[in-house]
């Protein structure tokens, strides 16, 4: 066979797992991402439960990288702590060696060219004609299938290929040769974006006897440390707690897979002593034994002390005010659930910067902002919420989704009645207008969490401000007929009042937005 050949060869069975991989991740993530995301975010109250978690979620995924960088998510929109994900990414290193097993006990012993073709098909049609509800396990079905059509190519590929090349010259005996393996993985796996992808290669190159064990051991860790790379990825334009997160992944990764370097020698050497040639015969479960080992032994090792591990990280990454531009982390639209609590976390916040502006205006407070920066912010935020775009309007995304749309749309409104500047002096001088914005001011206490208010509470309070803007204006238009009154003087009365009863009317629009944002569906039973 030519060299070409076997190369081209290689490289389609390696397209047809990563195509593969890649088609069965999103099934299962179309079929149980918003139910893994959930678990995620309500399951880790512990570093063991956090670990359980993330192996779990690595498992179902069959994706180390999505685990994560929801996690990563997490974390930025303010619904997992940085001490929690932690446990979250160590379960994950765990999870990621599942498919290696898999691989191992049923892709390379058993020949399932013809089975593979029949699922590629079932998933295939599934998705042609199975409607949105078989969408994802289609996709799965096909893509499992393309797994193990791309791991038939690697096998034949790869037992010509040592014809060719001689492997031998990566030595593993020593240091240095295990370093440029360790290299050749991490820079395997920076250019598929697949550690999975690199140990099936691994896996497939020492069954058909084209490297060693040592050296397909040495590869694998550096396959472990490159999987990394795409939670650093994500950390880019994050804020801290997400640079944080990433990093931590990176940092573990790196550590864990620096103690397996060590541990290759003296693994050979158990494997030897309690059955010997057996490594030869098996180096296949050998390797992902090794694989899982060291990655359990890493959780062992740094899980009872995953406190100090993130104090080490929040050292290194100290913590420093950020504006709202890092609280909406462009990374986060991918989730829009994640997005959606962001923009509630900026929005209260811009409802107290508002409520301030109407607290400067009733004349309590000193301006704290100028309305031009207030303005800008909340544009900006409405550039962002115009950014979330729903797949499916499910119950409780679509309403929190709307509820910022309407909740932004009143801040705004309110912004441009406080530019009114004729209306602080009027409030100070004008008779009458103390009751309506005595109400008023309860009211913006409640947009500063001064007040506790329900919703029927609110609701009377601006109909109270409504009843008394009519009886201002009715009174108002009595003493100008009668003389008691200048004409100007008395419009202005009006206006203000009517000011005050549209002020009070936006309050109550953006409190019930931001229950309604605040908006969590029931848990299935």
């Amino acid at each position: 066979m030519e060299l070409s050949t076997i190369v081209v060869g290689v490289m389609g069975g390696l397209g047809m797992f990563l195509l593969g991989m890649s088609l069965m991740t999103e099934g299962l993530k179309a079929m149980a991402g918003d139910a893994i995301r959930t678990s995620l975010r309500r399951v880790t109250r512990s570093p063991f439960s956090g670990a359980v978690t993330g192996f779990l979620a690595t498992a179902v995924l069959q994706s180390s990288s999505a685990a994560v960088i929801a996690t990563i998510g997490f974390v930025g929109a303010g619904l997992l702590s940085f001490y929690q994900a932690l446990s979250i990414i160590l379960g994950s290193s765990l999870g990621t060696t599942l498919t290696g097993w898999l691989v191992a006990v049923v892709g390379l012993k058993f020949q399932f060219g013809t089975l593979a073709t029949v699922l590629i098909f079932i998933g295939a049609f599934m998705r042609l004609f199975g409607g949105r509800r078989f969408q994802g396990m289609g996709y799965a079905v096909a893509g499992f299938g393309l797994v193990f059509v791309g791991i038939a190519g690697l096998q034949a590929g790869l037992s010509g290929l040592q014809d060719y090349v001689d492997f031998s010259r990566l030595g593993a005996d020593n240091l240095w040769g295990k370093f440029q393996l360790v290299f050749l993985g991490v820079l395997f796996t920076l250019i598929t974006q697949s550690s999975t992808a690199g140990v099936v290669a691994a896996l497939t190159a020492l069954f058909t006897g084209t490297i060693v064990f040592e050296q397909a051991a040495a590869l694998v860790v550096g396959m472990n440390i490159g999987t990394s790379s795409s939670a650093a990825a994500a950390t880019v334009g994050g804020n801290i707690h997400v640079r944080r997160t990433g990093f931590s992944h990176v940092l573990y990764n790196t550590f864990v897979s620096s103690v397996a370097l060590f541990l290759i020698t003296p693994y050979v050497w158990l494997w030897e002593f309690a059955s010997p040639g057996s490594l030869v015969q098996h180096g296949e479960f050998a390797l992902v034994g090794f694989h899982t080992g060291f990655n359990f032994l890493g959780i062992v090792m740094v899980l009872p002390f995953v406190k100090n591990f993130a104090h080490l990280v929040e050292r290194l990454f100290p913590d420093k005010p950020y504006g709202y531009q890092q609280v909406l982390d462009q990374g986060l639209l991918k989730f829009p659930e994640l997005a959606l609590t962001a923009v509630q976390k900026v929005l209260i916040s811009q409802a107290d910067m508002v409520a301030q502006q109407l607290a400067y205006i009733l004349g309590d407070v000193p301006r704290a902002t100028s309305l031009a920066d207030n303005e800008r912010e909340l544009n900006d935020i409405q550039e962002y919420i115009d950014s979330i775009h729903l797949d499916s309007t499910s119950e409780a995304e679509w309403e929190r989704l709307l509820a910022a749309i309407k909740m932004v749309d009143h801040l705004q409104r309110l912004l441009d009645r406080c530019s009114n500047k004729s209306v602080h002096v009027a409030l100070r001088n004008g008779d009458g207008l103390r009751e309506p914005a005595q109400r008023v001011r309860e009211l913006v206490q409640l947009l500063q969490h001064k007040e506790t208010l329900d919703e029927q509470q609110v609701s009377t309070l601006v109909a109270e401000v409504t009843q008394l803007e009519q009886t201002i204006r009715e009174s108002t238009m009595q003493r100008i007929a009668q003389g008691h009154l200048d004409l100007k003087q008395g419009v202005s009365l009006m206006d203000i009042a009517r000011w005050l009863q549209h002020v009070a009317v936006h309050i109550e629009n953006i409190d019930l937005a931001r229950r309604r944002l605040n908006y969590q569906a029931p848990a299935e039973q």
